[in-house]
């Protein structure tokens, strides 16, 4: 609005007044970006001011244009940035309880089901006392890479923190399995499945629930997956039912 003003001045404006108005109107459009700076640009030089100022707007309108854009793209890295798991470049926790809390809106609204897989490195820390941390943050960085390969386009990936990962995957159980099971055979893991809303009514309940088959995987000998519902009488499942 303020570039359509200030380019309708020009014309309107007496003649000493047409060249600031005219720089006014190629500055105020360069907040749209590029195009919208080399579009009034191009505009004023139908203008009535001398040549050397339409040569100079020609100029401001591609510098302004360009830096604006650099802006706009530094501001997505850096939001980008602050939800990223800077050592496995996976998703942080923050983006994926946000994330999860949308999924289950959804599922709501809409009907279906997401699915909560919690993974976690077998014998990490022996890993690390033996080979140092340096290893074990390549190790890491590994992991990252395998869960990103073999994740589907939907689901959600994150690291938790430490050697724990947590992918949400939308659909049941049996969907959540497939895609865990993928990813133990890739990095050598122990993995706990539930379900929303068929074993958890809250986030917190899915996270707690696939916890426990977490733990219940690892009790029975660590390198494979278990759903909850596989479990007999897990507390949670069973407050719901009374």
């Amino acid at each position: 609005m303020v570039a359509l003003l200030a380019y309708a001045g020009a014309w309107l404006a007496p003649v000493a007044a047409r060249p600031a108005l005219a720089v006014l109107a190629v500055s105020a459009a360069a907040a749209i970006g590029p195009i919208g700076a080399l579009a009034v640009a191009i505009g004023s030089l139908a203008v009535p001011v001398p040549w050397s100022v339409r040569a100079a707007l020609l100029v401001a309108a591609a510098i302004n244009g360009v830096m604006h854009a650099q802006r706009r793209r530094h501001s997505r890295e850096l939001v980008a940035r602050s939800f990223t798991d800077r050592l496995t470049g996976l998703h942080n926790y923050d983006y994926f309880a946000e994330a999860m809390r949308s999924e289950l809106a959804r599922v709501r609204r809409y009907g279906g089901c997401v699915t909560l897989v919690m993974l976690d490195l077998d014998r990490f820390k022996s890993f690390n006392d033996q080979h140092g941390h340096a290893a074990g943050n390549r190790l890491l960085n590994g992991v990252g890479q395998a869960i990103m390969r073999e994740k589907r386009d939907a689901d959600i990936a994150s690291r938790f923190g430490g050697e724990e990962f947590a992918v949400l995957v939308p659909g049941r159980a049996a969907d959540g399995m497939i895609v865990a099971e993928r990813m133990r055979r890739a990095i050598s893991a122990s993995a706990g499945i539930a379900s929303f809303p068929v074993d958890a009514r809250t986030p917190q309940e899915l996270f707690e629930l696939a916890d426990r088959a977490l733990y219940e995987a690892k009790r029975r000998g660590r390198d494979q997956v278990v759903v909850v519902g596989d479990i007999v009488e897990p507390p949670l499942r069973l407050a719901r039912t009374s």
